[in-house]
């Protein structure tokens, strides 16, 4: 992964975000916000496509985040 281009992820992932997303489920994910991992609890609100790459729109307890897909370290749901 370079810093400028998005390396798309695989389509069950994608899915698995969509998913929680449709449900309203509630997930812990850690990502890499400018070179610090982060983990916040919350809600993924959206799934879209802007600039040639993918990303979540997260609300959190830090607040809303727009956050590209390849920069997601991980997603649990509980």
């Amino acid at each position: 992964m370079t810093d400028d281009g998005y390396e798309p992820v695989s389509c069950d992932y994608h899915d698995q975000l969509e998913e929680a997303a449709m449900h309203k489920r509630d997930v812990d994910l850690e990502f890499d916000l400018e070179g610090v991992a982060q983990r916040d609890r919350g809600r993924i609100e959206d799934v879209f496509t802007s600039d040639g790459a993918e990303y979540v729109r997260f609300r959190g307890r830090q607040g809303p985040l727009e956050i590209r897909l390849d920069r997601i370290i991980s997603m649990r749901e509980e």
